[in-house]
Order: C-alpha cells, then sequence, then structure tokens
C-alpha cells in the first residue's frame, strides 16, 4: 500500500473502528516524500488554555507497504494522537504510556507496533527516485 489520500483515510477509520473505538476525531492527512520517515503525527498546541488543532497524521509515499505494515505504521501515530486527546502527551513522543499502550494493542490485536522499522525489504514505490545505493545506511 502506497500513502496517499485515499489508503491513508480507509486505514485510519478502519483502525479507529478496531482499536480505537471510533474514539479519535478525523485528523488531516499529509504525505512524507520520505526514505527515513514513515510516519508522523503533528498538531498546534492551543493558545491560552484551549485544546490543541490541526491533529495531522503523515505517512511516507516512499515505499510500497504490506498491508500489515502499513496498519501498524497507521496504529503507531493514531497512539499518539489517542495520548494527546487524553492529556497523557508529555512530548516524549515513545513515553512509558505509548509503549504501554502499543505493547497491549500488540497482545489483544496481534499487531507489531514498535518505535522503529526496518525499511530495508519494502520496495520503493513508483515516487521513489531510482536510486537505492544509500537506502540500507540509513533505514
Amino acid at each position: 500500500m502506497i500513502a496517499d489520500y485515499n489508503t491513508m483515510p480507509e486505514m485510519f477509520w478502519y483502525c479507529n473502528r478496531q482499536y480505537f473505538g471510533h474514539q479519535l476525531p478525523t485528523p488531516k492527512y499529509g504525505i512524507l516524500h520520505s526514505f527515513s520517515i514513515l510516519g508522523r503525527f503533528e498538531w498546534l498546541r492551543g493558545w491560552q488554555g484551549k485544546p490543541p488543532t490541526r491533529m495531522t497524521i503523515l505517512m511516507s509515499d516512499y515505499f510500497d507497504f504490506p498491508e500489515d505494515t502499513f496498519k501498524n505504521i497507521m496504529v503507531h501515530e493514531m497512539i499518539h494522537y489517542y495520548l494527546l486527546l487524553k492529556g497523557k502527551d508529555n512530548k516524549a513522543s515513545h513515553s512509558s504510556d505509548f509503549k504501554a499502550m502499543a505493547e497491549d494493542l500488540n497482545q489483544k490485536h496481534g499487531l507489531n507496533i514498535t518505535t522503529t522499522y526496518d525499511a530495508s525489504d519494502i520496495p520503493n514505490s513508483p515516487n521513489a527516485p531510482q536510486r537505492t545505493w544509500w537506502r540500507n545506511i540509513f533505514c
């Protein structure tokens, strides 16, 4: 699966139903053209006590991910989103709360959510540059 504005919302809606009980409002989506960052969750901090805004899940379109890897990356970013909404985000991106929630989802649902992924065996998407001599150095 290649990250785009069709595959990302579909996977988000599926994962939100399956793993988060529809608790997460639909975020914005963005595409990363990156071989080293596979996913990221971004938001703007609220001003003067207001809640955060512009929650955005970004994923790399550099790879043609197997569906299970695509799902694991999406759920990884959704955990960051969930923890932010629950007030448990302490700016330590992979905090003990994050790791506990990832492990719980892994155990209950057979997922493989980790803090890093080895992308060296994942094929490039058509969006990726054809030169890959440096790929194994950074992944």
